[in-house]
């Protein structure tokens, strides 16, 4: 949302005056080839989850076989083109990573039948906090030594600031929290990143207090918050022409929208441009 208000307002924004928070966000098209393969992992991995949950072992060839398929797929879907070796590739790459994520030693446990309990969830499964559906489920819930483990996957690492992404992590305990079977009490949950970083898995524990779970639960009303200004001055401005632009050229290049942006011919002048008018508005 901060790093293009605009991009924003043209995915999420609606005529009605207000954001609809009753259902999922709506999936856009992957923007690049890359894009597009960290989310066929990511569901690849959920059927991988899917199936070991009913105990359905896959073999190293049919996981190969599902993940090139579903590439292909997806390339299909969206009529994405990329050279074949370039494709071929990116498969390689993906298949590999999918592999060692079985390897770490947070999601090891699930693949060898040590947890008693574990679950796994869709993100696109939401919970009511304060009044606000939130889309913070975890990825894996273990339960070990008397406490739930819950488990953030970062299939590729986002740009925010260390403890802006620690806050959203927290925010999985609060949706836990609020979900039937599931403890009420802050110390029964661990929360645990596993993240891509460079060419491996990293993993890390993220700090639970009853002070950074409050500072999570602030972090998510301000961005309630500046989402419905957004909104507003989407509906009070439809031509999108005075909401702010990106923050850097880089979340320009591979932006969907840029072909009827205002800053399809670079950034810094149409922010010029932008304020110019402004100017003579006042």
């Amino acid at each position: 949302m901060n790093a293009c208000p605009r991009a924003w307002a043209i995915t999420y924004a609606t005529l009605s005056g207000h954001l609809n928070s009753s259902k999922a966000p709506p999936s856009t098209p992957p923007r690049t080839f890359d894009d597009l393969l960290t989310r066929t992992m990511r569901a690849t991995w959920l059927k991988r989850l899917a199936d070991q949950y009913q105990r359905k072992i896959w073999s190293i060839p049919y996981g190969k076989q599902t993940l090139e398929n579903a590439v292909d797929d997806a390339m299909g879907l969206v009529n994405m083109s990329v050279p074949h070796l370039h494709l071929e590739m990116g498969k390689v790459r993906s298949n590999k990573q999918l592999r060692s994520l079985e390897q770490c030693q947070t999601l090891r446990p699930l693949f060898t039948g040590q947890p008693r309990r574990w679950a796994y969830f869709d993100r696109r499964t939401s919970a009511n906090i304060g009044g606000v559906e939130v889309y913070a489920a975890p990825d894996v819930a273990i339960f070990h030594q008397h406490r739930w483990t819950l488990v953030r996957l970062q299939f590729r690492s986002p740009r925010r600031s260390l403890l802006g992404q620690q806050l959203e992590h927290l925010l999985m305990v609060h949706w836990a929290m609020n979900q039937p079977g599931f403890p009420r009490n802050f110390d029964a949950y661990r929360v645990r990143v596993v993240r891509w970083q460079g060419r491996a898995w990293q993993e890390h524990t993220v700090q639970v207090s009853n002070e950074l779970l409050e500072q999570s639960l602030g972090l998510m009303n301000h961005d309630v918050q500046e989402m419905t200004w957004l909104q507003r001055w989407a509906n009070a401005d439809p031509s999108l022409n005075s909401l702010p632009l990106a923050t850097h050229h880089e979340q320009c290049q591979s932006c969907r929208h840029r072909p009827g942006c205002p800053a399809k011919d670079g950034l810094n002048s149409a922010k010029r441009a932008q304020e110019r008018t402004v100017l003579r508005t006042n």
